[in-house]
């Protein structure tokens, strides 16, 4: 009879839920115990103990490494966004301020429809106090697109989208 099941006769409280988990936790012990005595050995072997440990060192060295390398590159990461934000900010307050000229707002203008169409030259603008007039022919699927983007340049007060569709009615020429 274990220590255990006497003390439990002792006492009264003898259940077969305490014997049974007092065996679990004696029976999860020797296999921790032994797990740690294989470990041990492991690394402590006289012929490849010292490799063996200085393997070890080192990959949890470079562990080690990489995990700082990737946490410097997501703080970078998240002060530049931060970073951004507050130019954001910045730019929005001073756009309330500033008047940007027409001529900066066409320039500003036709280079991004260059990051969104093709055919630029198809698309004639017209800045007027910040009012962006846009004439000529789109695809269909980039028309919203590129009045969306033209709507957020800085400097860009409205936009008159007198755009005509690539193959709609309009821009067929009429059979004589």
């Amino acid at each position: 009879m274990s220590t255990q099941e006497k003390r439990c006769e002792a006492e009264g409280n003898c259940g077969k839920e305490a014997i049974g988990r007092g065996r679990w936790i004696a029976g999860i012990s020797m296999v921790a115990g032994a797990a740690v005595g294989a470990t041990a050995m492991y690394f402590c072997d006289p012929h490849r103990g010292k490799a063996r440990r200085a393997e070890l060192q080192q990959k949890a060295g470079g562990v080690g490494r990489r995990a700082g390398h990737e946490a410097a590159i997501k703080a970078e990461d998240l002060l530049n966004r931060a970073k951004g934000v507050v130019a954001k900010a910045d730019a929005a307050f001073e756009r309330c301020e500033e008047t940007i000229d027409d001529d900066v707002v066409a320039e500003r203008v036709r280079s991004h429809m260059g990051h969104i169409t093709e055919r630029t030259s198809d698309i004639e603008t017209e800045v007027v106090s910040g009012v962006v007039a846009l004439r000529g022919t789109v695809s269909p699927d980039k028309r919203r697109h590129l009045v969306d983007e033209i709507l957020a340049i800085p400097g860009v007060k409205g936009v008159r989208d007198l755009l005509t569709s690539a193959g709609s009615a309009r821009n067929v020429p009429a059979s004589t």
